[in-house]
């Protein structure tokens, strides 16, 4: 299976959400700032947010988070409900994604119940557009 491209959350997109979205963190780096400063209870406010961003970049480090705040739903009704949202966003913006649904698709481990609650879905969008 063919790897996608690295693609990483920039300095810039860090900034410019943090000021947006008004993230609070306290992070001396930002290694893994797209899985910390993301709430569960504000996935709306990102996904309106995502929808209106223009720069590639940010939308990507958006994606990152909305995937997390996804994956912490407390509710399996809330959970499907964003999944089909972003499902949709992520279908339309593939190439931008390709990454992350590359990498929420945890491809290197067979047994899901091992993986994210969210692998079934981006595995499906990875096959889709992979396939042949």
């Amino acid at each position: 299976m063919k790897k996608p491209k690295l693609r990483f959350v920039t300095q810039k997109a860090i900034e410019e959400l943090t000021r947006d979205l008004n993230f609070v963190f306290d992070l001396e780096d930002y290694q893994d700032w797209e899985f910390i400063v993301g709430k569960s209870e504000n996935i709306e406010k990102y996904i309106k947010h995502y929808n209106f961003e223009i720069d590639d970049d940010n939308k990507f480090a958006l994606m990152e988070i909305i995937i997390q705040a996804i994956e912490e739903q407390e509710t399996d009704n809330d959970f499907v409900k964003y999944s089909e949202i972003v499902q949709e966003l992520l279908s339309e913006n593939f190439q931008l994604h390709e990454h992350s649904i590359f990498y929420w698709s945890c491809f290197d481990n067979e047994n899901l119940e091992d993986c994210w609650r969210i692998t079934p879905l981006m595995r499906s969008l990875w096959e889709k557009r992979n396939v042949g």
